[in-house]
């Protein structure tokens, strides 16, 4: 384990010194297209303290669903830039019903490889409308985010992401406090992007 910790380590020092000169300047800006997938990862019910983890029957219950959104930013730093992202995603219980969650929150990344390869470490919070069968709900949102886009000319990257999303559900109603909730979604999204 510890070897490829190091290793990963020296991968990491590596790419950031092959990018020492960076690439954007404070008004620099990217606007992004994602398409994916999210996976349930898990849920925490606050009333009786359970914790199920994993996609699927016996655990979280939920299926592998889709995501797709855009998102703007626009550099404040020459390695840090600050914007936002909607977008719409849905999973399906295991009894088949129908979640989905729109996601728009404020984004705030750091970029410490950039040019030819961007390697952007990003952590966003805001709301989120979700519904689940007759049930709708504004709740908050937060993600911590990492990529990499690669840039085949000057302008247009694609890119590969993952993270973490958590979305608490918090009921005011008595008979629905014992679903009180905080659930955890991995998105894998591909991403195309401009810069400019």
């Amino acid at each position: 384990m510890n070897k490829r910790l190091a290793l990963l380590l020296i991968v990491l020092m590596t790419l950031t010194s092959v990018s020492a000169a960076p690439v954007y300047d404070k008004g620099s800006q990217l606007l992004s297209f994602k398409f994916g997938t999210t996976v349930p990862t898990f849920t925490y019910f606050f009333s009786d303290n359970n914790f199920v983890v994993g996609p699927g029957q016996g655990n979280t219950g939920a299926k592998v669903g889709g995501y797709g959104a855009i998102s703007y930013q626009v550099f404040n730093t020459d390695k840090t830039a600050v914007g936002g992202e909607i977008g719409y995603n849905f999973n399906y219980s295991a009894a088949n019903i129908l979640f989905t969650a729109v996601p728009f929150y404020a984004k705030y990344s750091y970029f410490p490889v950039q040019g030819s390869w961007d390697i952007p470490l990003s952590v966003g919070i805001g709301g989120t409308y979700i519904k689940y069968n007759d049930a709708a709900l504004m709740t908050l949102y937060t993600n911590l985010e990492v990529g990499v886009t690669w840039y085949p000319g000057t302008n247009w990257g694609f890119g590969l992401n993952t993270g973490l999303w958590l979305i608490p559900e918090f009921n005011y109603k008595d008979d629905l406090k014992q679903d009180n909730a905080i659930g955890g979604f991995m998105p894998i999204t591909l991403s195309i992007t401009y810069r400019q």
